[in-house]
């Protein structure tokens, strides 16, 4: 099992196009939401009568849960890759022990204050760190983050997004009909998407990642 943690502003959007990715190179995804925040419930359908914060949700290939599964319902994706999303939420004692470590923020400084005040990076030398700034307008924004956050570059890879147009009306669209569909996204985070899979799953090939992707953006399962 390769268990994934997700900690700092919304990235739903982000986490949704690349469980969708992975669910097309059939690995079972499960997404364990503790942050709270209702964002990433609002993308995902439900049915009546169904509460995620009880129950496993099975949702286009991908299972959503609010709460820490019990250790008989990890082991039905043993095999698989399970996202767990923090939030601001994160504390380190939780029972899911992940393996990648994904701190995603904007340029914004109170966000980053946010950041720099959890515990995420006492556990540098434990996990892989993975540092996202989404939504900046110029490079001057991700050189000040990357300044502002405490993690040393040599404990953390880091990344960057532009604020795009395509961006947010395809992470709009994913609550307003909660279809996991991403036809018309930036460039980069296409590449975004395809690397963060690649390095989650060594032993696929590039062109079977970047063929997954491809029908998973239109929709495809």
């Amino acid at each position: 099992m390769v268990c994934v943690g997700f900690v700092g502003v919304e990235a739903f959007d982000i986490i949704l196009y690349i469980g969708k990715t992975i669910t097309v190179l059939d690995y079972r995804v499960l997404i364990v939401d503790l942050s709270k925040t209702g964002a990433m419930t609002r993308a995902i359908y439900h049915g009546m009568d169904m509460d995620s914060a009880d129950d496993i949700i099975h949702y286009r290939n991908i299972n959503y849960i609010r709460r820490v599964p019990k250790d008989n319902e990890l082991n039905d994706y043993r095999d698989g890759v399970v996202f767990v999303v923090y939030g601001f939420n994160y504390v380190k004692n939780y029972p899911i022990k992940t393996d990648v470590l994904c701190i995603i923020t904007d340029s914004l400084p109170s966000n980053i204050d946010k950041i720099n005040n959890l515990k995420c990076f006492e556990d540098a030398n434990r996990n892989r760190i993975n540092v996202l700034v989404r939504d900046i307008v110029s490079m001057d924004d991700f050189e000040r983050v990357k300044s502002s956050i405490k993690c040393p570059e040599s404990h953390a890879d880091y990344e960057y997004l532009y604020y795009d147009t395509y961006d947010y009306e395809n992470a709009l669209k994913c609550q307003l009909l909660q279809v996991i569909q991403f036809r018309r996204i930036s460039s980069r985070m296409r590449r975004i998407i395809i690397d963060k899979i690649s390095k989650l799953l060594p032993d696929i090939k590039p062109s079977s990642v970047r063929k997954a992707f491809l029908r998973a953006r239109k929709g495809v399962t």
